[in-house]
């Protein structure tokens, strides 16, 4: 038996169930979450492996190829492709998804008014369109959300040892850099940069891996709510919103979308009562500063 095998048997017999679909299903195979492509020479993380039934890991292959490739775009410091294996993963998104790349460039009206907007000024010989940002096609936002939707049960199963249940909500704002390039800042992070939680090191091999993925984590002490704010490289980012207790987010939707302003991309990953990615609820009962409350119980590490 190799080494590892081994390793898979004793992971998967201290972590016998799934993480990701409520802790219902037996652990059948190890998810990396992020995905290992995600990053510069495939040197991911520590400690992101997850138990996971075969559903849940073997389901998400062509979102993970998606959200893998938008982590390496970095119009700041092109500090994507230093392992040179973007044009391989943009060839293996072309062929998933056909006609993607099309979908995601702008027309030339679209691209002055965005590079108007932002302040972009293309350099001798560029065209707007060539210097301005990309669309956001319908793929990315759904890659992005089964992304975020895997990576929060992850952190949170991480921390609670347990998995998140199938009647929790989760809640997701998510961003590109082109939020930072118009306002200079990210607007979600901005509002929740006083909540205290945890911030750790991100490490493969006492290499820091931080500029590439990021994230902290507020929690309550009864593991009741939750925020995982992470960002990824210069790409994009997000803020996932959780609660274990049906009904304590269900209503605070609309009250997000304003706090945070942003209509979106907002959408709802996990919920009983608003169902997946969509959901206008009544009322607006949790307030952002309320979650804010719920979790502001963790000091951050000295």
């Amino acid at each position: 038996m190799g080494a590892a095998t081994r390793y898979r048997k004793k992971f998967l017999s201290e972590h016998p169930k799934c993480a990701f679909c409520g802790g219902n299903a037996d652990a059948k195979t190890i998810e990396h979450c992020p995905p290992r492509a995600m990053f510069q020479f495939r040197e991911w993380p520590e400690g992101f492996e997850f138990p996971a039934c075969e559903n849940c890991n073997l389901g998400t292959d062509n979102e993970d190829l998606l959200v893998a490739m938008l982590a390496r775009i970095d119009p700041f410091e092109e500090k994507g492709d230093k392992d040179g294996k973007q044009v391989g993963l943009m060839r293996a998104v072309n062929k998933q998804f056909p006609g993607l790349f099309e979908k995601m460039m702008p027309t030339a009206s679209e691209a002055r008014r965005q590079n108007r907007e932002l302040g972009i000024t293309p350099k001798d010989g560029r065209t707007h369109q060539e210097a301005g940002p990309l669309k956001v096609p319908e793929e990315f936002h759904r890659a992005v959300c089964i992304f975020a939707r895997k990576l929060a049960k992850g952190i949170f199963y991480r921390e609670a040892g347990f998995s998140f249940p199938n009647d929790g909500c989760l809640l997701l704002n998510w961003f590109t850099n082109a939020d930072f390039m118009r306002d200079g800042k990210y607007t979600v992070f901005d509002l929740l940069k006083e909540l205290s939680g945890d911030a750790p090191p991100l490490l493969r091999g006492g290499k820091f891996l931080n500029d590439q993925f990021e994230y902290k984590l507020s929690i309550s002490p009864n593991k009741n709510v939750f925020v995982v704010q992470a960002r990824f490289g210069n790409a994009f980012g997000f803020a996932v919103f959780g609660s274990t207790t049906p009904g304590t987010l269900e209503t605070s939707i609309e009250r997000l979308r304003e706090q945070s302003q942003r209509d979106g991309p907002f959408a709802v990953l996990q919920s009983l009562t608003l169902g997946e990615a969509r959901g206008k609820p009544s009322g607006a009962e949790t307030s952002l500063e309320e979650i804010r409350q719920g979790c502001r119980v963790r000091q951050p590490p000295v």
